[in-house]
């Protein structure tokens, strides 16, 4: 990334205590001196938060500005010190840009490759399912549902988490994932209904009508649809994994995932993660 293109980007981006000046006026100026390198303090892990040092100038600067890179790319927003690592930023390539200025001097920039975001934690379980359908599923594209699904297995806030990796196989697996018309749901099993999802043995069990839906309860809370889609997921992959089902442990507190939060959330704040103490930790 060149210089001008950096200053262009910095002087969108970057609240700095004195005006920049334009590029031609920037250019007759003489940069400051590097005396120390900026850096980065931190792991470069979800959950973790980055900390920058400015490094050491001459002169000192007296304006210092930041902004976080995602893959080469500004995050917007993230022009301060500190970059909380998002979920987003899993998989992807950090680095920090840090502009300096001073009076009679061009506004100086510089790069800290960062690196490669991980998970929380490495894998500890690799878990292989395919998916498939049940009867009529109109309105909802069944290629959609398979990546839809694989996304929320790899989100750094689900079992992801947890040290769970899962990957789709064309058939066979561990479990099934289903997308089921919402009739044929009790044919699983006698314990399911028509109107929810369900997990049965090795069969983890997407009711179509929630899937394209949600819920009552869910909507009346203003929640997204992506959301109940995540959480649902969760919800019923949580069963497979050998979790029971959770209450609201305080009023305003948030949901666990393996709440039934399809029928209400007792006072807690709707939730499509996995809590901390879900995740073990």
């Amino acid at each position: 990334m060149t210089r001008v293109l950096l200053q262009s980007m910095l002087a969108l981006s970057l609240v700095l205590v004195a005006p920049v000046l334009p590029a031609a006026a920037q250019d007759e100026l003489p940069s400051l001196t590097q005396v120390q390198p900026p850096s980065y303090d931190g792991a470069r892990k979800y959950g973790r938060i980055l900390k920058a040092a400015p490094g050491a100038w001459s002169p000192a600067p007296e304006r210092i500005g930041y902004q976080w890179l995602r893959d080469g790319v500004p995050i917007p927003g993230e022009v301060r010190r500190k970059h909380e690592i998002a979920p987003e930023d899993v998989g992807h390539r950090l680095d920090l840009v840090v502009v300096v200025g001073a009076t009679g001097y061009a506004d100086t920039v510089a790069q800290v490759g960062v690196g490669r975001v991980k998970h929380r934690i490495g894998v500890r379980r690799t878990v292989r399912y395919s998916v498939r359908t049940r009867g009529a599923v109109g309105g909802v594209d069944v290629a959609d549902f398979r990546r839809l699904a694989q996304e929320t297995y790899d989100d750094a806030r689900g079992w992801r988490a947890g040290g769970v990796r899962f990957r789709q196989v064309k058939r066979g697996g561990a479990f099934t994932l289903w997308l089921s018309q919402a009739a044929l749901v009790p044919a699983f099993s006698g314990s399911c209904s028509a109107t929810w999802s369900c997990r049965v043995g090795r069969n983890v069990i997407i009711n179509v009508e929630r899937w394209r839906d949600a819920s009552p309860a869910w909507n009346g809370a203003g929640r997204s649809l992506r959301d109940y889609r995540h959480m649902v997921v969760n919800h019923e992959t949580g069963h497979w994994l050998g979790r029971g089902h959770a209450s609201c442990p305080g009023r305003g507190a948030l949901a666990p995932v393996m709440m039934q939060q399809s029928k209400g959330t007792q006072g807690c704040r709707f939730n499509p993660w996995p809590t901390p103490r879900e995740l073990g930790r």
